[in-house]
């Protein structure tokens, strides 16, 4: 009886395992992970064999979900980061000009100006 039960429990078990594996299979669909993982999920929520090493070198870039932003965050990064438009934000940063700036300015000036840099 004891043997009837650990088997018992051992498939319970591994049907529990499947199942999880199956909704791990929906997931990885959504994120749009490489065919080879789904693949590999797929074939053990059927209860399958599978060569393990196709699970392994499989990162969060693989997925589409996770490539298409941040393509398009590289993108705006190139577009605004370099050439003109980099330019004008430095200068419409650099001219922004308040009381406070203006106000150490002058405390600045009386005191010689800008400090020398040490050498």
């Amino acid at each position: 009886m004891n043997r009837e039960n650990e088997v018992a429990k051992l498939l319970a078990r591994v049907e529990l395992l499947e199942d999880v594996v199956g909704a791990m299979y929906q997931f990885a669909g959504e994120v749009g992970a490489p065919v080879r993982m789904l693949d590999a999920l797929w074939a053990v929520a059927q209860g399958n064999a599978v060569d393990l090493e196709n699970l392994t070198g499989v990162y969060a870039n693989d997925c589409k979900e996770v490539q298409t932003p941040r393509q398009q965050l590289d993108e705006v990064r190139r577009i605004v980061a370099v050439g003109p438009a980099a330019a004008e934000l430095g200068r419409v940063g650099g001219s922004r000009t308040t009381a406070a700036k203006r106000r150490a300015a002058r405390a600045n000036g009386r005191k010689g100006g800008r400090p020398r840099r040490a050498a």
